[in-house]
């Protein structure tokens, strides 16, 4: 039986996350019952190189959906073109 690309060991690595990074890492691995290492691994795999180094562009970070960010309130701007009819 061939052996997987997926079955090679993984081996300790050191980095740093922000708390909320972290809280949100905990998030996505636990709805996934994964663990933090693994959900990781997985959000890395299935994400291609072109598109992460598009996506993580200073030019396009202040784009991205914050995902670890409180939901603000809405504004009045929210508001200025609600009708009730």
């Amino acid at each position: 039986m061939p052996k997987s690309p997926y079955d090679s060991p993984k081996t300790k690595r050191h980095f740093t996350l922000t708390q909320d990074a972290i809280d949100h890492l905990d998030n996505i691995a636990s709805e996934a019952k994964l663990s933090r290492s693994e959900a990781l691994e997985r959000l890395i795999r299935c994400t291609p190189a072109w598109e992460g180094s598009t996506s993580l562009s200073n030019g396009a970070w202040s784009l991205c959906v914050d995902y670890t960010a409180p939901e603000l309130p809405p504004s009045f701007d929210d508001y200025e073109n609600l009708s009730v009819d």
